[in-house]
């Protein structure tokens, strides 16, 4: 199991920093990516996520900064890598993780989530994270209505929120 430290954000977001220790260190590997993670910063609380999709960034221009995306999508949290995480030599650019929701994701109605969806909370620092588990869900209809506290998770531009 991975030490962690949560720290709450401004923004109601929250940052997970993962705490090195010597068991980490023994299974590190430098060529694993996921790796040089130092913290994941998600912008929204957790608790309001039943599920997001990852993108993995490999034309990052830092290992810290929050990461954009061209794409039409909801940004939802980002990875930050170490001070001594590689760039790319031939790019000069490092790798690092998104988390999103596509359009399409704010039409599933309850019991759906997409093939590449991942469980939040199961994303840690280093560690990918494990797809929901349907049967545990707490989903709400719609589902943009959070699993613990009722508060609406606002929908992209053009999206069906009837709450909003």
């Amino acid at each position: 199991m991975i030490n962690t430290r949560h720290v709450a954000r401004p923004d109601g977001g929250e940052e997970i920093v993962r705490i090195l220790d010597d068991h980490l260190l023994n299974q590190w590997q430098p060529d694993n990516p996921l790796a040089f993670e130092k913290s994941i910063v998600w912008l929204r609380p957790l608790d309001t996520l039943d599920f997001v999709r990852v993108a993995i960034v490999r034309n990052a221009k830092s290992r810290r900064g929050p990461l954009l995306c061209s794409a039409d999508v909801t940004i939802l949290g980002y990875s930050k890598l170490t001070q001594d995480a590689p760039f790319d030599p031939k790019t000069k650019t490092y790798t690092r993780r998104l988390f999103y929701l596509a359009p399409s994701d704010f039409e599933l109605n309850t019991n759906q989530f997409p093939a590449a969806a991942i469980d939040p909370v199961t994303i840690l620092p280093g560690e990918a994270g494990r797809a929901p588990d349907l049967h545990e869900a707490e989903r709400g209809y719609p589902w943009w209505l959070c699993r613990a506290t009722g508060t609406a998770v606002s929908s992209p531009v053009g999206a069906h929120n009837p709450g909003a």
